[in-house]
């Protein structure tokens, strides 16, 4: 018998993604953030979440380029794949994984959830993408 995977499908901006809830540390209210000098403005600076630094990301900011219009929650991903939180809108529902609700296609994977389709990432894919993307010079 194969595990059950539950996802955590959240707002950013207009679209909506999801992450393997075993991929996740925290999901918490927005906090006091220190600034981070010479970040990329969707850095929006640092927080420490279970005594680990991590840097928090405007996720809509990151996408799209627009910040997110309504940023309610922090959702730190998992300490082991890296030290980075998302800045989203509503954590919107946590979805129980179904043959129904997961799809594939040649853009990637997604959910249909109540709140429409919701594209699903990975928290070690997405920390290596924005790692790479904050070493990039800013000119």
């Amino acid at each position: 018998m194969s595990a059950v995977r539950r996802f955590l499908v959240m707002a950013v901006g207009e679209h909506h993604y999801a992450l393997p809830f075993d991929q996740i540390t925290e999901v918490s209210e927005l906090r006091t953030l220190s600034p981070v000098p010479l970040a990329p403005a969707w850095c929006r600076g640092a927080t420490r979440s279970h005594g680990t630094v991590v840097a928090v990301v405007d996720l809509a900011a990151y996408f799209d380029g627009e910040s997110e219009p309504d940023p309610q929650q922090l959702v730190v991903l998992d300490l082991q794949a890296g030290s980075l939180a998302l800045q989203v809108g509503p954590v919107t529902t946590l979805v129980t994984e179904s043959s129904d609700y997961l799809h594939q296609d040649e853009r990637g994977c997604w959910l249909e959830t109540p709140q429409g389709r919701a594209v699903l990432l990975e928290a070690a894919e997405l920390v290596q993408e924005i790692a790479a993307a904050m070493t990039r010079p800013l000119y």
